[in-house]
């Protein structure tokens, strides 16, 4: 197969694997909102980094950007404003996986959870809410305040670890094609 047909073919099915964990949220709508984060987050983070290893940072940009993108369009993410600082984090935590991972997993993992938590903790808790959404009421600003804080280092950290088992087994067969 073409070397750009296979990069499109899997940036897509990450892509595609991306929206149907995000999903999970409409299909079962009864699941707690911090379960959802935790769950839902973790598994984001996990294509994310997948798609950094092996697309490299165009691929992983791809999905860096379209999933607070599909946050947004399936209303779990409160304003159009949020989706700069959001894809700017998934982005953190795509570089620090595409540079890193290879001389150490570890290292590219912890880095760009991280990174990614200061990122979102930054743009969003001390940049958007107080200039971009100074009116918001109390109880949304509380709610993104802690949804935008530590709960984001773990789930980066989640995602990093199920990404290091996934892309152990995945690079395996990738070389065996």
């Amino acid at each position: 197969m073409n070397r750009s047909i296979r990069w499109i073919a899997r940036t897509a099915i990450l892509l595609a694997l991306t929206v149907m964990f995000q999903s999970l949220r409409l299909w079962i709508p009864a699941i707690p909102s911090n379960i959802s984060q935790t769950v839902v987050g973790s598994l984001v983070n996990l294509c994310l980094i997948v798609a950094a290893v092996m697309m490299g940072i165009r691929g992983g940009l791809i999905i860096a950007l379209a999933a607070p993108i599909i946050a947004l369009i399936q209303g779990f993410t409160p304003s159009p404003v949020l989706v700069v600082p959001i894809a700017f984090g998934n982005f953190v935590l795509v570089v620090m996986a595409s540079l890193l991972y290879d001389k150490n997993p570890i290292l590219a993992v912890v880095t760009g959870a991280v990174l990614k938590f200061i990122t979102l903790y930054l743009g969003v808790v001390k940049i958007v809410l107080p200039f971009f959404l100074p009116n918001a009421p109390d109880k949304m600003r509380a709610a993104l305040s802690a949804q935008f804080s530590w709960p984001q280092l773990v789930t980066a950290g989640i995602g990093g670890v199920l990404a290091v088992g996934i892309l152990t087994v995945l690079r395996k067969s990738v070389r065996e094609e």
